[in-house]
């Protein structure tokens, strides 16, 4: 989202209290509501403020100060923000809380016996275009008194738990998980269906106290981590598009379906669709950006996440990006559109990222006036505007002729139909979801499952000489950046974590190792500069906690353009590890660090993301062992070098690009090592799925499997391992499969075709005690083997390929598939629109 216009991630996030006199409804230390009226008095409580908003006929809302004693009313019910000291409240008899209630409910767009097609139609035709314009608005669309239509705010985001709102009155805060990317190296993705459904069901709990959240979020983010450089990989599931996909789809279904299966519990928003994984580099913005992906890149790398989550987790909503794709604005595209409506059968809505629409005009020069972007925007078929551009332009915009009044109906359609879902046009009706209460807000078996995700999250790449576990009772010293942070460890996006509105309820890694070395002592040096401080401190302990962070050196709006350990961290730790103690390091990221020469040196490493609230005892376990490590990286760690080798801003993923176009700066870099697992002819420092355990697993065929021929997209074949724990502790292992094409024996594709150098399509985690065996099964469809032709259409081909279940490293299991059809058969067409 546009920084100017974001809803910030508050630093303090307080109390929020409910009080309701016969006038009012108020709440405590949150401002809602924009200052529309500017009108301002000094009064001595906030009842006086609300008096004076129901004695002024325009005024809804109100905001109290309790310091300067300033009361402003307003008549806009837009964004709500945590502030202390300060009371809004709402007048009641003003304020819709409900449609369909009083006499609106006459209404055929509330009769609960007509078709939802029919009450759409109905409700639609009564909004004006002068309403429609506010209507199509984000984050609110506003009240229509006439009808009796409430404001709706939009987009609460949730990328790992409830954020843009405030605490409630009796210290419960949303539950935080771990950041994406960790939760991703788990490779259990029952857990992030488990965070959807707690977060569902925490919007529905803020909604039910007539809080001003919606019940749509916008999140999860399915842009595959393309580039370490990128600034958001910390959102990221990671760089195969296979995995977005699977994590996509189980943040969608955990959030989406609840309890009531005729209502929706709340609502997804994928972002951000497409090819969106440029912030500010080398002096080009996100806002201007224009993407140029091949047709090849877009079948094969940004599509089929969504795909997938489109098609089989029925998100109801979607984010078109900031950038331009092949010289069309995102926001603007219908083709764009058409893949998602036409050939995955998407029937949500549709929402610009924040101010996306003014950039058509502002940034991309697209159109030359705002008035044109109101037009690109609703033909391209975004619904909803998260900004004023609709708001301001639209009426123009119709009574220019520039657009039917037909677009304005599907976009007023596909945005009033979620609500429709949710439930909120049947008041009289009660759902499972009206009867979730405040007291499910960062319960305890929430915070639970929070911190078993980042128990999970927790990834071994190292361990020479079994260095971890650490014993405990022993003298610890504990050096290094963000290891005495709390904010540092909990991803972006924070929403509110402490009562307090500050971080003294997190427990920072340092007090986590302290805490959990019981009958030891536990020594501290955070300051990176003071190398002499840690070099004692690590002569005078027994093992040592060496942490590295890049926390702050990338984010939403700021790429890198370094990838390693900055100069003052990489003197720290050459330092420490000159001291010769049995050393850790704990990697804390958002985009992996690059460890380079450190690989060599470490004993042990341990990833650990961005772990979250419970991060600090998530890692101190790992660290003394109480938790087995069992995560896998979801990216290839390159070496710091790899960024003089690739162009950030060239979007191909192969190691010469397909197609020879022209980016922003009028040239091109087609050289390098390609991109990611499939495409990256490099050695890397750890690959894809690498991760390691305190055990010992192996890996074997049951039964072996024989050579299986698909001779057309209907047929299918299973493979079977058997996983046993051959070590002495109880421990997790996640096996994956992947295909390797033969790119020799795939005679009918074009010559130069890309081919990758393999690819996932399965994974499963188990658990096992010492001793222990189990089997994992994978399923392989034929048209899985089916291949991108340069082109952009995806077809089955001939040829062979090279079945493999792997560990991510240790023994591998070969098979051997082969597909045998007379000719090509196409499974999907691309349509080029550039």
């Amino acid at each position: 989202m546009r920084q100017g216009l974001l809803l910030v991630v508050l630093a303090t996030v307080l109390v929020l209290a409910r009080a309701a006199t016969q006038q009012c409804t108020s709440w405590e230390n949150v401002v809602i509501g924009g200052s529309d009226l500017q009108h301002a008095e000094l009064v001595a409580s906030p009842g006086q403020c609300c008096d004076l908003c129901y004695a002024n006929a325009d005024c809804t809302i109100y905001t109290w100060n309790a310091t300067s004693k300033t009361c402003i009313l307003k008549n806009k019910q837009s964004d709500s923000t945590s502030a202390y000291g300060v009371t809004s409240g709402t007048t009641n008899d003003r304020t819709i809380w409900s449609p369909c209630m009083g006499a609106s409910s006459s209404y055929p767009f509330c009769d609960t016996k007509l078709s939802v097609d029919d009450r759409l139609k109905d409700l639609v035709s009564r909004v004006s275009t002068a309403d429609a314009a506010t209507q199509l608005r984000a984050r609110e669309s506003a009240q229509i008194d006439n009808i009796g239509l409430p404001a709706y705010y939009w987009g609460t985001n949730a990328i790992h738990g409830m954020q843009n709102t405030a605490c409630l009155a009796d210290g419960q805060c949303p539950t935080s998980f771990p950041a994406p990317n960790g939760l991703s190296a788990t490779f259990n993705y029952s857990l992030v269906k488990d965070m959807g459904r707690i977060i569902g069901r925490e919007l529905r709990a803020y909604y039910n106290t007539k809080f001003h959240n919606g019940l749509d979020t916008w999140s999860p983010t399915i842009n595959p981590s393309r580039d370490p450089r990128w600034g958001r990989n910390v959102e990221s599931p990671g760089e195969s598009p296979f995995v977005c996909g699977q994590y996509g789809a189980a943040y969608t279904e955990g959030l989406q379906n609840g309890d009531d299966k005729d209502y929706t519990q709340a609502v997804v928003t994928l972002k951000h669709w497409v090819a969106y994984s440029v912030e500010d580099y080398d002096n080009v913005t996100r806002y201007e950006y224009n993407a140029i992906v091949s047709e090849y890149d877009l079948m094969d790398t940004y599509f089929p996440g969504w795909e997938y989550v489109v098609k089989n987790a029925k998100p109801l909503g979607v984010m078109c990006s900031y950038n331009s794709l092949n010289g069309v604005p995102t926001c603007g595209n219908p083709a764009l559109t058409a893949y998602l409506r036409e050939d995955w059968g998407f029937e949500g809505y549709i929402t610009s990222d924040s101010d996306s629409i003014h950039c058509i005009w502002a940034d991309h020069h697209y159109e030359s006036n705002a008035v044109l972007a109101t037009r690109d925007g609703l033909l391209g078929g975004c619904d909803i505007d998260s900004g004023d551009t609709y708001a301001d332009n639209l009426e123009a915009a119709v009574n220019q002729s520039l657009v039917n009044r037909s677009a304005v109906d599907a976009a007023l359609t596909n945005s009033y139909r979620m609500r429709f879902n949710l439930g909120l046009f049947d008041p009289n009706v009660t759902n499972a979801y009206d009867r979730i209460s405040a007291d499910e807000v960062g319960m305890s078996s929430s915070q639970e499952t929070s911190l078993l995700a980042a128990r999970k999250s927790m990834t071994l790449l190292k361990n020479d000489g079994q260095t971890l576990p650490f014993a405990t009772g022993k003298k610890v010293a504990v050096i290094g950046k963000s290891s005495n942070s709390a904010e540092d460890i909990l991803g972006n996006y924070v929403g509110p974590i402490c009562p307090s509105g500050a971080f003294d309820c997190v427990q920072t890694l340092y007090q986590g190792v302290a805490a959990a070395n019981q009958g030891g002592a536990t020594t501290l040096s955070d300051d990176v500069a003071d190398i002499n401080t840690a070099i004692q401190l690590a002569m005078d302990a027994d093992q040592v906690v060496l942490t590295i962070s890049n926390y702050g050196q990338a984010g939403e709006g700021k790429d890198r353009t370094y990838i390693g350990l900055d100069t003052d961290q990489q003197e720290l730790v050459a330092a420490v590890l000159k001291v010769g103690k049995p050393t850790a390091i704990v990697m804390l990221n958002g985009g992996l660090i690059s460890l380079d020469w450190i690989k060599d040196e470490a004993q042990a490493i341990l990833v650990a993301f961005a772990p979250g609230v419970h991060g600090g005892q998530a890692v101190a376990e790992t660290i003394f062992g109480a938790n087995n490590p069992g995560g896998k990286l979801p990216v290839t760690m390159y070496a710091s070098d790899y960024v003089n080798d690739v162009d950030f801003l060239n979007m191909s993923m192969q190691a010469v690009a397909v197609l020879h176009l022209m980016n922003v700066n009028g040239e091109r870099d087609d050289t390098g090592p390609g991109r990611s697992y499939k495409y990256y002819t490099g050695e890397p420092l750890y690959p894809f799925a690498y991760g390691l355990s305190y055990t010992t697993f192996n890996l074997s065929w049951s039964p072996a499997p024989p050579m299986t021929t698909f001779t057309s997209t209907l047929r299918s074949t299973t493979y079977t391992a058997t996983v046993t724990n051959t070590g002495s502790v109880g421990g997790d292992e996640v096996v994956f499969a992947f295909y390797k094409p033969k790119s020799e024996s795939l005679k009918t594709l074009p010559v130069g075709n890309p081919v990758p150098i393999k690819e996932i399509f399965g994974f499963q985690r188990v658990a096992l005690g010492p001793g222990q065996s189990t089997q994992v099964t994978f399923e392989l469809n034929a048209e899985t083997l089916a291949q991108v032709t340069l082109d952009g259409h995806r077809e089955l081909h001939s040829g062979e390929f090279e079945i493999e279940l792997t560990r991510g490293h240790g023994e591998v299991l070969t098979g051997t598939a082969v597909v045998d059809v007379a000719q090509p058969e196409r499974l999907a067409t691309f349509r080029k629109w550039w």
